[in-house]
C-alpha cells in the first residue's frame, strides 16, 4: 500500500518478500488480498492517481503477477484488465498483458482483455461519442470471448447497453438475443441501486432526459420479450413484469395477422411489480388490444394487451406469454404472493404446484427448497 517508495525499490521489496514465503493470498481485515487491495486503491477515485502513486501500483501488481503462488483466476484477470484499461498507459498495458499470457495462457488473457475492450466500446458509444450500438460490432466482441456479465463500478455490459439512448430497436433486438443466448444470467445482475437492466430499460424516459434526447424505448421493447422467450426461468430474478400504461399511450391498432390468446373482456392474471423489488400476480380484465406509446417505433407491433387490474392500475403486457399473462382460471405460479427476488446469484421462487425452489440464476438450474419464511435453511 506504500505509494511513496521508488517504484523500482518497491518492486524489489515486494518480490523479495514473496521469494521468502510471504503469502499473496493472505487477507486483511477487510477480506482483501494484496492484489485486491492495491487494485482497489488504484481505482477508488474517478480520476486516475498521480504519476508517483500510479507507478507504485504498477510495480506492486507486476511483482504479484510474477509470484507463482498468486492466484490468477477469472475474477483476478477481470480486475487486472479493468485496472489496465482505465489506469495504465498503452505501453504498460502491453507489458502486463504479455506477463499475464506467460502465467495463464494467451486464450484466458485475450478473453479477459476482450471483455474490457467490449466495455470500452459500450461506454464510449453512450457517453463520449453519443452513437447507437451496432449488432455486428457486439457480435464480433461476443464471438471473440467478451463476457456480457462483466461489470465496471457495478454496471454490467448489458446495463451499459440499456443505458445507451441512441440505439435503434432494429439493432437492439439481435443484440439482446445474442447476449441472452451467451449469458442469460446477466439479466439478473443488479447494480448499486439494486436495479436490474430491465428496471432501467423500463425507465427509458428518464434515461433519455439525462442525455437531452427524445425518449427511446428500444432497449425495453427488445430486452423484455427476449427474456420471456429465451430465459423464462430468469423472469422472477430479472424483474420481468407488465408495466404501467402511459398517459400518452394509445390502443386499438388492429394486427389481424397476429393471433392472440385473449380478447377484450377476458379475465386474466398478470405478473406486476410489487414492493421491495419483487413481482406478484394480480387479477384483472383485458380492456384493450395492441397498446403502444407514441414514441414506440412503427416496426414494433405493440403490446398485445392493456389490462385493468382489480387493484385499479392500468398495465400492458409486452408479450403474449404465460410468463407475463395467463388466464384467471390458470393458477398463478406464486398463488398471488410475491416472488422472492435476490440481487445475488440465488433466488427463491414458487412453483405452479405451490412448492418452492431455489434458482441458480447463473446456470439456470433449480432444486426444491423450503418457503422463504421457513427456518429450515
Amino acid at each position: 500500500m506504500n505509494e511513496a517508495t521508488d517504484p523500482g525499490q518497491l518492486y524489489a521489496a515486494v518480490s523479495r518478500l514473496l521469494e521468502h514465503g510471504a503469502d499473496p493470498q493472505a487477507k486483511d481485515s477487510d477480506g482483501d488480498t494484496a492484489l485486491q487491495a492495491v487494485l482497489s486503491l488504484a481505482t477508488q477515485d474517478e480520476e486516475p492517481p498521480d504519476e508517483e502513486a500510479a507507478q507504485a501500483h504498477y510495480a506492486v501488481v507486476r511483482a504479484l503477477i510474477h509470484c507463482p503462488k498468486q492466484e490468477l483466476g477469472e475474477p483476478e484477470l477481470r480486475s487486472l484488465c479493468g485496472w489496465l484499461r482505465s489506469r495504465v498507459p498503452e505501453n504498460g498495458q502491453k507489458q502486463v498483458l504479455t506477463e499475464l499470457e506467460r502465467r495463464v495462457g494467451r486464450e484466458a488473457t485475450a478473453r479477459a482483455w476482450t471483455s474490457e475492450m467490449f466495455m470500452q466500446y459500450l461506454e464510449q458509444s453512450a457517453y463520449e461519442e453519443k452513437r447507437p450500438l451496432q449488432a455486428s460490432v457486439v457480435q464480433q466482441y461476443l464471438a471473440a470471448g467478451a463476457c456480457p456479465s462483466i461489470s465496471q463500478n457495478g454496471a454490467s455490459a448489458l446495463l451499459l447497453m440499456v443505458l445507451n439512448p441512441y440505439s435503434s430497436y432494429e439493432e437492439m433486438v439481435p443484440i439482446c438475443r445474442m447476449v441472452l443466448q451467451k449469458s442469460p444470467q446477466v439479466v439478473c445482475q443488479r447494480d448499486g441501486f439494486k436495479l436490474s437492466p430491465l428496471d432501467w430499460a423500463s425507465d427509458y424516459e428518464n434515461i433519455a432526459a439525462q442525455h437531452n434526447v427524445p425518449p427511446n424505448p428500444a432497449a425495453l421493447l427488445a430486452l423484455l420479450p427476449a427474456v420471456v422467450e429465451l430465459a423464462p426461468e430468469m423472469a422472477d430474478a430479472s424483474g420481468a413484469r407488465c408495466l404501467k400504461v402511459s398517459a400518452s399511450g394509445i390502443t386499438g391498432e388492429a394486427r389481424p395477422e397476429t393471433s392472440l390468446r385473449f380478447l377484450e373482456g377476458d379475465r386474466v392474471r398478470c405478473r406486476v411489480e410489487a414492493p421491495g423489488g419483487t413481482t406478484a400476480w394480480e387479477e384483472g380484465t383485458i380492456v384493450a388490444l395492441w397498446y403502444r406509446d407514441k414514441c414506440w417505433p412503427r416496426s414494433f407491433p405493440g403490446a398485445p394487451y392493456e389490462i385493468k387490474l382489480d387493484i385499479g392500475q392500468l398495465v400492458y403486457a409486452l408479450s403474449d406469454n404465460d410468463v407475463m399473462i395467463r388466464s384467471e382460471a390458470q393458477k398463478a405460479p406464486s398463488a398471488g404472493l410475491p416472488t422472492k427476488v435476490s440481487g445475488g446469484r440465488f433466488c427463491k421462487r414458487q412453483r405452479e404446484d405451490g412448492s418452492w425452489e431455489l434458482l441458480d440464476t447463473k446456470s439456470g438450474k433449480s432444486r426444491a427448497c423450503s418457503p422463504p419464511d421457513s427456518d429450515e435453511d
